[in-house]
Formats: C-alpha cells, structure tokens, sequence
C-alpha cells in the first residue's frame, strides 16, 4: 500500500493522523513480518501504551495493522504510558519498543511542523530507526 493510501487510512479509522498511530501500525506490521503471522486471528497483542493520548494512539495503529481488536479480545493494554507492545503467536512471543531517541525526535518533529508532518516522517524510517525489538519463546 502506498504511504497516503496507508496514513488515509489511519487517519480514517482513528479520527485524525498522528505519529503515535503510525507507530502502532509500523509495529504492527513488523510483528506480522518477523512471526509470519497472518492478520485478524493469529495473534494477541499485549501492549503497554495505556488508554490515555498520545501514547495509546498506538493502539489504535495495532488494530489497523494486525485486525486485532478489543472486541474479539485478542489485544489488551495495561497503563503504562509506554510506547511498547508484546505480540504472542503461540509459544512465540515477539516484543516491540520505540527507540526512545526516536520518541525524543517525535516530540521535536510535532512542535516544529505538526502531527501530519510528523506521522508521515514517522512513517518513513526504516524498522531499526523506529524500534528494537526481541524474539522469544514462551516455553
């Protein structure tokens, strides 16, 4: 998909288009990569960006990304405020972070040119500019 046909998208279903959103959808994404997962019902998702904005607008990227949803019950957020989110496919579990340099940089690019310029520029960096993360199995 197309990066305007993408952030239309998120824009769309979370009601306006910010990094933090964009983050939950790279993070979706990447999960769906490295596990080989496929959407809707292969995975649950853990995340820790709570349910107060801007962090747990990463949530809502999740969603999008993976068809994860608070209605099937396949992804659950706890309140923690921290742009994170562990994802499970059977006894594998792959757990996600924003690089804090990058969340820094996020917070500069939002006062300097906005939340679209921002989501979009967020968009565009490669996984190990946004993340690192760490593949492990449950048993």
């Amino acid at each position: 998909m197309r990066l305007n046909e993408t952030l239309a998208r998120l824009e769309e279903f979370h009601g306006h288009l910010g990094p933090y959103v964009v983050v939950g959808y790279r993070m979706g994404e990447l999960a769906l990569r490295l596990l080989g997962a496929k959407k809707y019902f292969e995975l649950k998702v853990a995340s820790k960006a709570g349910t107060t904005p801007p962090v747990s607008c990463m949530n809502d990227g999740i969603q999008l990304a993976t068809g994860c949803t608070y209605g099937k019950g396949n992804i659950k957020a706890t309140e923690e405020g921290v742009p994170e989110a562990a994802f499970i496919q059977g006894d594998r579990r792959l757990k996600i972070a924003l690089l804090p340099s990058t969340q820094a940089a996020m917070g500069e690019w939002l006062r300097q040119d906005g939340e679209r310029t921002a989501a979009a520029r967020v968009y565009g960096l490669e996984d190990d500019e946004l993340f690192q993360w760490e593949l492990t199995d449950t048993e």
